[in-house]
């Protein structure tokens, strides 16, 4: 009986220590983006779609500044936002819709990421990987009982040291999967807030939703 009651504390110890681990990369992670003005980075998204079957891959550019101001740019798309408008283009059909942000889009905000679902999602360190000869922490995060939303579940690949986030990946309510790749990441290089708005050109068609 005392050899199981010790496994059992020893147990409860690693579970613990793994705990406070898990929070203690995530305040490290917090603490470096609070830092960071803006950011530039090279994205590859594969979004992968359970009912169909089918997969499909974006290419592209992101930038970030103050954590609610973004822009992704690939081909044919291009999403911005200062954090109270958001302006989505599509190349193809030359549409831009302009819109208000919403709260409840269920869009992936980057502060959104890094500061609220830490505290609406029990966070577990999955495990460790090598990265491109670089140690990566994986985190799991799965919402509380009491938290509704898209996201059903979230991993993050956090490279040590450094702090940075270099892949996302998200699971949906409908098992939907997409991840986020992230490369040549630049940090602090005084992006104008002009970026995070965008012009219509001659031709485009303009639906504004506000």
């Amino acid at each position: 009986m005392r050899k199981f009651y010790l496994i059992f504390a020893l147990l409860f110890m690693i579970q613990m220590s793994f705990a406070q681990d898990v929070e203690d990369i995530i305040e490290e992670v917090q603490d470096k983006y609070d830092e960071i003005e803006d950011l530039t980075a090279t994205f590859k998204q594969i979004e992968a779609f359970k009912l169909t079957g089918t997969v499909s891959e974006t290419t592209g550019k992101i930038f970030i500044k103050g954590g609610v101001k973004y822009r992704f740019e690939s081909d044919d798309q291009v999403i911005t936002t200062d954090g109270q408008t958001v302006w989505t283009y599509n190349a193809i059909n030359k549409q831009l819709i302009i819109d208000n942000v919403r709260k409840n889009s269920g869009a992936l905000l980057p502060r959104d990421m890094l500061f609220k679902y830490p505290k609406e999602y029990f966070s577990t360190l999955v495990k460790t990987e090598d990265m491109d000869g670089n140690k990566v922490y994986v985190i799991k995060l799965d919402p509380r009982s009491n938290v509704h939303g898209y996201v059903k579940s979230m991993k993050i690949w956090v490279s040590d040291d450094e702090w940075l986030i270099n892949k996302i990946e998200t699971t949906d309510l409908n098992d939907n999967t997409s991840t986020f790749e992230i490369s040549d990441l630049k940090i602090d290089k005084g992006l104008s807030d002009s970026l995070f708005s965008f012009q219509p050109g001659e031709g485009d068609q303009v639906v504004d939703m506000r």
